[in-house]
Order: structure tokens, then sequence, then C-alpha cells
């Protein structure tokens, strides 16, 4: 019975008075797909699939706007649990109304609209939600991932009964969110979010645009120094390595000396010492020997590392730029090495 008048309404759509299709107007192919459409829409609605009779419903009105498709696809909203929806659908039906001429199809469905809706009306569940710490017009507020205009944040809202779950976001601030659950006509108190600045940017090493101070990831500001200084450092650490180098050299001489002291017929062959059960001085040998190995490993080491070091202060010290800091084109080139807490390097632009 309610396809048959279901096919009806659709009818009187298509041929009733007061709908003469203007030039401009839905065509005859339009036409005829809104009220196929219609048919599955009515179909699925009263198997409860709810999902594709809203999907039919929507496509139908779009090709051809009329109360009796917008008054079934409230119906589907229903159903799909989406209340606020419903709701201003019903209430776009009774605000625009219909036509005196208007078939009787058009007037049921008004009719229809202005009893559902008192009876979706009270099942919509409220609240507001408002920020707190920061300016509100540098805050997105998100109610459902929907974003809430600011003009409407401390306001009443209408949301759907269920999960609700609210963020906001700013620069400069961390995350604040909240998820409550709310039943059909609940009016919730007012959900306040609060905004807490960080501290300071917690981000990798970087030159901010104007080229000022970088920051560490620890948010400190690490300490320039200029390349000048700093080859003198890398220079000057090149330098006490050489020492230590030279220092542990004389004392793996040493070393080495005293096994040869303990054995002046071995021809200098030390090494056999220690490995000589018969020797009566085998102990001492074999410290003297673990003496040579440590401080001529730590010599070459010293060395190395050393002779490094002082190559790079000096190629530091060569290639520091001039106080006005300018290549000959006269571009601005920088070279800012920095040290900060468990951070050292160097940024620049050339």
């Amino acid at each position: 019975m309610k396809l048959r008048l279901s096919l009806a309404l659709l009818a009187a759509i298509s041929l009733g008075p007061g709908l003469a299709v203007a030039q401009d107007g839905p065509s005859a192919a339009d036409r005829a797909t809104a009220r196929r459409l219609a048919t599955e829409g009515q179909i699925a609605l009263k198997k409860g699939d709810f999902d594709t009779a809203a999907d039919r419903f929507e496509r139908a009105n779009d090709l051809l706007s009329a109360p009796t498709f917008l008054v079934r696809l409230a119906r589907a909203r229903v159903g799909q649990g989406r209340l606020v929806e419903a709701h201003e659908i019903y209430r776009k039906v009774i605000r625009e109304g219909v036509a005196p001429d208007a078939p009787d199809a058009f007037r049921r469905a008004l009719s229809e609209a202005k009893v559902e809706v008192k009876a979706v009306e009270p099942r919509l569940a409220w609240v507001s939600v408002n920020v707190v710490g920061a300016n509100p017009d540098v805050v997105e507020v998100r109610l459902n991932n929907a974003v809430i205009p600011r003009s409407a944040l401390g306001a009443q809202r209408p949301v759907d009964p269920g999960t609700l779950q609210v963020r906001a976001t700013a620069e400069g601030y961390r995350t604040a969110e909240a998820e409550v659950q709310l039943a059909e006509g609940e009016h919730l108190p007012q959900i306040e979010l609060k905004m807490i600045a960080l501290p300071r940017q917690q981000a990798a090493i970087a030159l901010n645009d104007s080229g000022g101070p970088v920051m560490t990831e620890d948010g400190g500001e690490p300490a320039f120094i200029s390349q000048n200084t700093l080859g003198y450092l890398t220079l000057g650490l090149g330098g006490v390595g050489l020492a230590v180098g030279g220092v542990t050299g004389l004392l793996a001489i040493n070393a080495r000396q005293d096994l040869l002291d303990l054995c002046p017929d071995r021809d200098g062959n030390y090494c056999l010492v220690v490995d000589d059960p018969s020797f009566s001085k085998r102990a001492e040998a074999k410290q003297d020997k673990r003496d040579l190995d440590l401080f001529a490993s730590t010599a070459t080491i010293s060395f190395i590392a050393g002779g490094a070091l002082a190559a790079t202060g000096l190629i530091l010290l060569l290639t520091a730029p001039d106080e006005s800091g300018s290549d000959p084109d006269g571009e601005q080139a920088k070279v800012l090495p920095y040290v900060g807490f468990g951070t050292i390097g160097a940024v620049g632009s050339f």
C-alpha cells in the first residue's frame, strides 16, 4: 500500500497542477530518474536499510526538489541516528511550505513534517563547548571532526546522541581533547577545553626566517661562537693530542729500553723474554711488555687525533670570513658554529 502511495505521489509531482516545468527546470529524463530513485528509496526505507534510503531520496530531491522526498529523507536520517539533520530537514519543509494549488501529496507531506518534527526535537542532545587559556580567534575546535564556528563557541549546540569527541588545536599550544557519551535529550554542562602554551618550540635545530637564534632540542638557545674562535679551540685541542702522543711515545721508548736491559744478551729480542719460562725475571718483563703496548697504542691514537684536530683548526682559521661577512659579490655569508646541551654543530647561509 505504501509503495502504491509513493508512486501516486511521484505521479502528482510530475503531472499535478501548479508544477508546470519551466524551460530551465528539470528535464523529462531527470524527472524519470528522480521517480526511479524515490521508488528504490521507499523500498529500502520499508526494509530498514536507512543508508540506501537516505542516498536515494537525497539524490531524487537534488534532481527534482519536492517536500515528499524531503520528508522521507528525514525519516531515513532518523533511522541512521542523525537526528540533527532530520530535524533541520523537517524544519526546511515547514519553513518553505507548499503552494495553495500544490498536489495533495505535497500538502500531506507538509502535515507529516509538522507532526514528526515534534517527535524528533526532544530526542536531540545539546552541548556547549568553550576554550580557555587562548584567544578563540586562533583556536580551531572540532566536534566529531566537524569544525565549530568561532561564533558558536560557548553557545548551546544540538548534537546526535552517542559518543561526542571534542578537539581544540592552536599553534604554540598543546592539543586539548575531551570525549563524553550523550543520551537522547541530554543537555550536557559546558565543556571547557583548557589551552596550555608550549614552553618553547621543541623541534630540530633550525634557523628562523630572520636568521636569528636557533633552538636546541631541549628548548634552550645554544651559544654561537665565531669561526675564528672555533678554529683556535680546535687547533688547541689538536696541540693537546700531539702533546699526549709525545709523552706516551717517550714512555713507550722507556718501556722498550727496560725490556732490553733485562736481557742484554738476547740481541734486542725482548718479546722472546716474555714467553721464556726459564727466564728468572719473566714477571717483570711481562709488566714492561704491557706498559710498552699501552703507551705505544696511546701514542699512535693521540698523534692521529691531534694531527686531525690541528689540521681542522688551521682550515677553520684560514677560511674564516672577514668582519663584513660578505662574499665578493656582496651576498651575506654566515657560518655559525653552535654549542648546546649535548649538541655541537654549525649552520650557515651562503
